[in-house]
């Protein structure tokens, strides 16, 4: 082999090979399953990437075809790591790499004109890793170092297949921009088209590999082409081009050795157009549904005979490379057409085309959700599987998964206007089962199962009085089912069915005791787990739509309870996480339900929680339901005492320990103990003040985990909220040194800012509002230690929790803290409240949680209602720091000198406050607004190029509205602040009006001068409108 020159330097042939013989070995020993070895390989490999030629090395390394597999394997995987971290100077900026980090000019060029060769390798592994890290250097090199590039891809696509889908894979990972699509474009679309229309010289592979393509080609023109007639005319002579060959091989006869992988390829475009680019896919749209529609029908007869039931021998081969496995192609064509389906359905300007057809579609949907016979075995064999695949739809995508997703979403879209052919559809398969069932076919009742799976996602839309669904026939119908015993999924399906519409005046008593009595008998341990999983969701389906009924319906459904509970036990011998959590789930449902009943089963209940909570205290989805179970046992008064009796011991004992492993064994001790406490009545029990209670503040101390410092936190505060007197008078006044203890843990600026990360906000709050007047003077330090934690801090939560503490006292004690405040220096020496304000106003806008925004927001409006009556200098004379844009006045716009340009300007707090309460009165409004607009989407109009997608939320709070896991108490508070302080439960209207007020005010223009343009659009169009 000939010398090859980099980084300025001749490699001599002998220093050279012992340089490539090191590195070979390094990369041997990156491949060793011994740790030490690999550590040791790692260490060494990054040393000798800064040696000189080491891409080029690699590059040889991985075109060496005698060299085994993995080992240029593992080259590539090296080669793209080095091009990401040593091709550019840009990748080294702000970091410590020695000189020589980045590879010299040379040395690219070798490794440029070494690369390529790579595409035309036999292995495609070799291909589509080599493919990968050229797109990665042609993301920086391209065109201007790497000009070849193109001429080199053209030249691999009139090559053979290796070549070809080489590079296909380039042009797939390739980053383009608008001078790639304008300069590729011409050349290389004609070229897939060859390749993909070559069914005699290319095989399925390649043809896929070309149909590949457009996706990414499409995405690119969307989203590079800022013209819409320049975008327009490039898709649309893409379209026109392709159609019909996509159209033809798409409609091929489905027999046996069908190529489903390429038909799969072209449904995967049509989907990402109906998704993308409606606009561009709608004229084709007559040509292309009847196609589907054919391969959905055709198809469904071969599912049924060959999946479904197995009657008849699969005649599809099942291969180890993808386009060899046609077994696992025609499930993922099924599972791709439907998908497609999917998307045009909830495509608002593509849903039409199919809405009068809709009882052939669900007809035909329903088909396709069937069991098979591999689930029925998969179920057999693994409760686990039969919960998660039944309850969540399980992690691996299947052809029911996607039909039940079909018929959802022709619920969610069309509402009422679908139970009528959903009524069509199901009366046409009930008559074929009853024929079925007739010829003694032993797969009969799986349509029936299917259908009642099918109706359970229109189940709300039923139950609505309008919906003219004949529901008691249909009940009728799967009542009758329930006396197939020999079908355990049919009974399962039945009695889950039963449960949903239990609620309904249908149910008589006769009914419910028949139902009630085969639910009993279906949770008998000799019979099949899938039964008797199934009669434990039943039952809790039927506590849930009874939860509030009363009278003879209730008394039935309590008399049988002992013997449901009898039955749900017997079950938890032997199960594992996810049947555990099911359980758990339906004895939660019946404590709740009835609390004599909880009261005379505690015995048996409570042990149960204490033993999962003890096995799963790492698994959050049983822990979960523990904890839905402890508090409904909490709940019940009769119950409270001996579950403290019990739980107390065992969560003490986890908090006493000292391993510096049992941290997150003490994290959820303290969240479980907090359950209890919270649920708890005054006076605490002698357990939780005399042990819990020190217990609880020990292990804050002595942990250095911030979660346990966090649950402690939270733990304490309920303690506070329910007995405050107690915690004060725990001995002599020593509570009360315990608190302080456990919060200037937490606000230690020492420790991780993540210690407050909690709701150290309401405990601070809690401590002062419930404990106030026993604490003195340590009402100061504490609120010291606040200011303190809030210096440098980054994360946004953290200090938003500190932040809501002086907003609560500016709503309850005005005074006290802006005295308190105004004398207290803050970390710079500026005034505390200086310091206090400018991290609050800086950040309001940015605060989530509806609890925390609406007590900011109306604390704001307080602060600036006193500051404008009593003209306090106090808070008067604090100013605050803004960046502001300014127009650019006559500066000549070019591409690096902005229309705007930005100085730092002073203005009153009280100016930035008023500028804040606007843009929250933008937030608040905006959230009615994105509400209306999501319930009138099909009604609104649309951008002509936007996908046919709903509106999503603008703000951050809007997404985490729904977590709030304190929403009664916070609630409550919420309610105490608004009758303090005059103002009604709508923040929205309450600052309307605050603002329109202001308007009046005789400080208005001098306010109104330091408005920019959006915030004086927003005065007058929307606060000051009549």
């Amino acid at each position: 082999m000939s010398n090859v020159e980099t980084g300025g330097v001749v490699r001599g042939g002998g220093s050279g090979d012992s340089v490539k013989q090191a590195i070979i070995e390094e990369l041997q020993n990156l491949l060793s399953s011994d740790t030490s070895v690999l550590q040791k390989a790692e260490k060494r490999n990054n040393q000798l990437q800064y040696t000189e030629g080491y891409g080029v090395y690699l590059s040889e390394i991985i075109m060496n075809q005698s060299h085994e597999l993995p080992l240029r394997q593992i080259a590539i995987i090296m080669l793209t790591r080095y091009v990401e971290q040593h091709w550019t100077d840009d990748d080294a900026a702000g970091t410590d790499k020695p000189s020589g980090a980045i590879a010299s000019e040379q040395a690219k060029r070798t490794v440029r004109n070494i690369l390529p060769n790579g595409l035309y390798d036999p292995n495609s592994k070799i291909r589509s890793s080599v493919a990968h890290t050229i797109s990665t250097i042609a993301a920086t090199d391209y065109p201007h170092c790497w000009t070849e590039l193109f001429d080199i891809i053209v030249k691999c696509l009139s090559g053979n297949e290796d070549s070809i889908h080489g590079a296909m894979q380039v042009l797939q990972d390739f980053s383009y921009d608008v001078e790639h699509i304008k300069e590729l474009g011409p050349v290389v679309i004609p070229e897939v088209y060859r390749i993909f229309d070559s069914d005699q010289n290319y095989s399925i592979k390649t043809r896929v590999s070309a149909i590949r393509i457009l996706k990414p080609l499409f995405s690119s023109i969307l989203g590079l082409i800022p013209d819409k007639q320049e975008q327009s005319s490039m898709i649309n002579t893409i379209l026109t081009n392709f159609m019909d060959k996509l159209l033809q091989y798409l409609s091929m006869n489905c027999g046996t050795g069908s190529n489903f992988l390429l038909r799969s390829e072209i449904i995967k475009v049509f989907t990402y157009l109906v998704t993308d680019m409606p606009k561009y896919i709608n004229p084709f749209m007559e040509r292309i549904l009847p196609i589907i529609w054919q391969l959905l029908t055709q198809i469904a007869e071969s599912y049924v005979k060959v999946s479904v039931n197995q009657t008849e021998a699969n005649p599809l081969t099942s291969g180890t490379t993808e386009e060899d496995d046609e077994q696992t192609n025609f499930q993922t064509l099924i599972i791709q057409i439907l998908e497609f389906i999917n998307c045009i359905v909830t495509c608002s300007k593509l849903r039409g085309t199919i809405k009068n057809v809709l009882a052939d579609l669900i007809y035909i949907t329903i088909v396709y959700i069937q069991l098979t016979e591999e689930q029925i075995e998969d179920w057999q064999d693994d409760p686990e599987k039969f919960v998660d695949d039944e309850d969540d739809g399980g992690v691996e995508l299947t052809v029911r998964m996607c039909g039940r997703d079909v018929l959802q979403a022709i619920n969610d879209e069309f509402g009422v206007k679908s139970i009528q052919p959903l009524q069509e559809a199901l009366g046409r398969h009930f008559s074929v089962a009853e024929a079925e069932k007739a010829a003694n076919n032993p797969n009969w009742w799986k349509i029936q199962e299917a259908c009642m799976d099918a109706v359970h996602g229109f189940r709300d839309i039923i139950l609505e009085d309008d919906s003219k669904f004949d529901l008691l026939n249909y009940l009728t119908i799967v009542r009758n089912m329930l006396a197939h015993q020999e079908s355990p999924h049919l009974v399962g399906r039945a009695l889950w069915t039963l449960s949903t519409y239990s609620k309904s005046d249908l149910y008589n008593p006769q009914m419910l005791v028949e139902i009630l009595d085969v639910n009993l008998c279906s949770l008998s341990p000799e019979k099949s787990h899938i039964l008797r999983i199934s009669a434990v969701r039943s039952l809790h389906g039927i506590l849930q739509a009874n939860e509030n009924v009363e009278g003879e319906k209730r008394t039935l459904i309590i008399s049988k309870l002992p013997g449901f509970l009898d039955g749900v036990l017997t079950l938890v011998p032997g199960c594992k996480a996810t049947v555990l959590a099911l359980l758990m789930e339906a004895l939660t449902m019946m404590v709740k339900f009835d609390a004599d009943f909880a009261y005379a089963s505690h015995t048996k209940i409570t042990p149960l929680a204490i033993a999962a909570f003890l096995k799963y205290a790492e698994d959050p989805f049983v822990l979960e339901n523990v904890q839905d179970l402890i508090r409904a046992l909490c709940q019940r008064k009769q119950c409270l005492g001996p579950l403290q009796e019990k739980f107390i011991p065992t969560l003490i004992s986890i908090l006493a320990l000292q391993d510096e492993h049992t941290s997150e064994n003490q994290d959820i001790a303290l969240d479980v103990l907090n359950t209890i406490v919270k649920y708890t009545e005054p006076p605490l029990s002698v357990a939780l003040i005399e042990s819990a209670f020190p217990a609880v503040v020990n292990c804050v101390l002595k942990t250095d985990d911030h979660t346990v410092m966090v649950a402690g936190g939270e733990c304490l505060r309920s303690f506070i909220n329910v007995s405050p007197e107690q915690i004060c008078a725990y001995k002599n006044g020593e509570g009360v040194n315990y608190v302080m203890q456990v919060a200037t843990v937490l606000l230690n600026p020492m420790n991780s800012e993540m210690t407050a990360s909690g709701q150290i906000g309401r405990l601070i709050i809690t401590i002062i509002t419930k404990m106030g007047s026993m604490l003195g003077q340590t009402v100061d330090m504490l609120l010291k230690a606040v200011i303190s934690k809030m210096q440098n801090l980054e994360c946004l939560k953290v200090i938003m929790n500190l932040v809501l503490i002086f907003a609560h006292l500016f709503l309850t004690q005005m005074d006290a803290v802006l005295n308190f405040l105004s004398t207290v220096p803050g970390p710079n020496g500026e005034p505390a409240m200086q310091f206090v304000l400018t991290n609050w106003l800086s950040r309001q806008n940015s605060f989530f949680g509806a609890y925390e925004r609406k007590v900011t927001t109306m604390a704001l409006c307080k602060l600036f209602e006193y500051g404008l009556t009593t003209q306090d200098n106090r808070l008067t004379s604090i100013t605050y720091e803004e960046l502001v844009d300014e127009p650019c006045g006559e500066r000549i716009r070019t591409r690096s000198v902005a229309a705007t340009y930005q100085k730092w300007v002073t203005m009153p707090a009280l100016v930035k406050i008023f500028k804040v309460l606007i843009s929250e009165y933008q937030h608040f409004q905006e959230g009615k607004v994105d509400a209306l607009l999501t319930d009138s989407e099909d009604g609104a109009s649309e951008d002509e190029d936007a996908p046919g997608t709903a509106a999503k939320p603008r703000y951050i709070s809007d997404l985490l509205h729904d977590y709030d896991e304190d929403n009664a108490e916070d609630e409550q508070i919420l309610q105490t602040l608004f009758k303090e302080s005059n103002y009604s439960g709508d923040i929205g209207e309450n600052l309307k009006q605050f603002l329109a007020n202001f308007t009046q005010n005789e400080h208005f223009p001098t306010f109104y001068e330091h408005l920019n343009e959006a915030e004086r659009l927003i005065l007058l169009n929307k606060v000051q409108q009549k």
